[in-house]
């Protein structure tokens, strides 16, 4: 399915947008130049069709479409109806669509290489009556959406965020899932800087769904094995992976709980991956104060909040997509919990809007890192 929508927007944005501009527009050195992106993201789409170097194909092929291949389909777009609709000449109609498709190509720019990486750090109090006086100003730092098959091999911006958030000083650290796009061998030439994570309570993890590497694979073996290597890496790493687990956080006679759980979701492609919010709770005392890791923000008011008495639950996922159309919200028509903090009744949701994106780019604004301080409510 992946691969067809691939396929889908190289025929639309690059091969069709080609042929017109050729067609109508340009003398035949120009169609040359004009199309060496197209050919360029034929051949991306070659390896990742073939499943070799697939990481690295996709993310290339997605910098072309979005830079290049996009803005000449607005081009073609905008030139038609300049053309053909309102009558406005060829020179002139072709100008004006030049400058609507480089503003796009230049917006797009500005999102890839500038807004997805402009890290900033967003502190929070959240006060509950069930938290132990023994953890009031417990401070948590809370990472999500690495996404580090998106920015190569290596990238000054994965150290920038091991930097700031280890000088947040945090007392336990948070990742809510999705380290990696497809491939465990994403994160390999980032193993020495993410170990640099630490914090006096520990690192804790989960998964998300990419984090279960659906792409890319040959076959459910290899993607398995895939899978396992990861878990082993991020174990290395010295983090505590919970899968479907919980563990207790102890300070001076009192605890919490912290609970993560493999992920659950509203999408039926990514239902079947073992999550039991059941099991990641057994064997936790009765009426304890609870933290529940869980991916995907879908899963709070699906599950946890009928079913449960967690009281604060952290999400990533969404990687903050939050936008209006028309003052209408398409964002949240399948994920109304995309960004920040929800409540119900005494329950919390916080979706953190993350570090990366699977996609060339973020729509959701800047990345986060989040830092949540835990306060004891008195009466």
């Amino acid at each position: 399915m992946k691969f067809r929508a691939y396929v889908i927007f190289f025929l639309l944005f690059g091969v069709l947008s080609d042929i017109y501009t050729c067609l109508l527009f340009l003398p035949v050195l120009w169609d040359i130049i004009i199309c060496i992106p197209t050919l360029a993201a034929l051949v991306c789409l070659f390896f990742i069709g073939a499943g070799v170097r697939y990481t690295p194909s996709l993310r290339l092929f997605s910098y072309i479409i979005f830079i290049f291949e996009f803005p000449k389909f607005i081009f073609m777009l905008f030139s038609s109806i300049g053309i053909f609709l309102l009558g406005i000449p060829r020179g002139p109609g072709a100008w004006i669509a030049f400058g609507v498709g480089a503003g796009v190509s230049m917006f797009f720019s500005y999102l890839i290489f500038y807004s997805t990486r402009h890290l900033k750090v967003h502190e929070q109090e959240l006060a509950f009556e069930g938290l132990p006086k023994e953890f009031d100003g417990l401070r948590i730092c809370q990472l999500t959406d690495f996404h580090l098959g998106s920015f190569g091999k290596r990238a000054a911006y994965i150290s920038r965020i091991v930097d700031e958030t280890l000088a947040q000083k945090p007392d336990v650290i948070l990742f809510t899932g999705d380290l990696v796009n497809f491939e465990a061998a994403e994160a390999e030439s980032y193993l020495d800087v993410l170990a640099r994570l630490e914090a006096p309570y520990g690192v804790f993890a989960i998964r998300g769904n990419h984090d279960y590497l659906l792409h890319g694979h040959h076959n459910e073996e290899e993607r398995k094995a895939d899978t396992e290597k990861l878990h082993s890496m991020e174990t290395g790493l010295g983090w505590t992976v919970l899968l479907n687990q919980n563990i207790l956080l102890k300070k001076d006679g009192a605890a919490i709980a912290l609970v993560g759980v493999e992920n659950v979701s509203t999408n039926p492609y990514f239902l079947k991956m073992g999550g039991d919010l059941k099991k990641a709770m057994e064997g936790l005392p009765e009426g304890i104060f609870t933290i529940l890791m869980s991916h995907d923000p879908s899963h709070w008011r699906r599950e946890v909040v009928p079913s449960s008495d967690i009281s604060l639950t952290l999400s990533g996922h969404t990687h903050g997509l939050k936008y209006k159309l028309a003052g209408l919200k398409p964002s949240h028509w399948k994920l109304p919990e995309s960004s920040g903090i929800y409540t119900e009744g005494a329950q919390v949701l916080h979706v953190s809007k993350g570090l990366g994106s699977a996609f060339a780019f973020r729509l959701g604004g800047f990345p986060n890192i989040d830092i949540i301080t835990l306060r004891t409510k008195t009466l």
